[in-house]
């Protein structure tokens, strides 16, 4: 169980921070159980409820600077999304953010990104989903790296160029 105050993944908004615990006052919950309400850390004006028991796995603890730093070193060997059927594309995509885990969001991210490189090096545009995709993967993954190495958003695009460079 998280307590007020702790930050928590959640699996569509990233990284959140819970501000209360208890039972609500909507007509739309039970009434009869107890939720998180969070605020995205990245996003102002947004609040989410979540039941406590988390049955449904839509939080989860952030990865510790440890983590962050061991996934950070790991990345050259983390594998791409293997696609055969282009039509499907997207379905693995949101697969890999639903599961609101950062190796595969780094997995996406690789995958969309060599993707968009090769299009771009035979002459062709890239392609929406891609971008689209990879765009969701780094806003996500960057958030919650900058939580646990405790830095900006902006500061961890180029502290992970210089680790990948190494």
């Amino acid at each position: 169980m998280f307590k007020i105050g702790d930050y928590v993944a959640h699996y569509k908004e990233g990284v959140c921070e819970v501000k209360d615990i208890g039972r609500l006052n909507m007509s739309c919950s039970d009434k009869q159980k107890e939720y998180y309400t969070l605020k995205p850390l990245y996003n102002a004006k947004g609040t989410l409820y979540t039941p406590v028991e988390n049955e449904k796995k839509q939080i989860r603890e952030l990865i510790s600077c440890e983590e962050a730093k061991e996934l950070i070193g790991n990345m050259g060997s983390i594998e791409t999304i293997g696609v055969t059927d282009e039509k499907k594309r997207e379905v693995y995509y949101k697969e890999a953010l639903l599961k609101n885990q950062c190796r595969e969001w780094v997995s996406l991210i690789k995958t969309s990104y060599l993707r968009k490189m090769s299009r771009i090096a035979s002459g062709k545009k890239s392609v929406n989903v891609d971008e689209k995709y990879l765009g969701i993967a780094e806003k996500f993954l960057f958030g919650e790296l900058a939580v646990a190495l405790d830095m900006s958003k902006e500061e961890v695009r180029g502290y992970l160029a210089k680790c990948l460079e190494k």
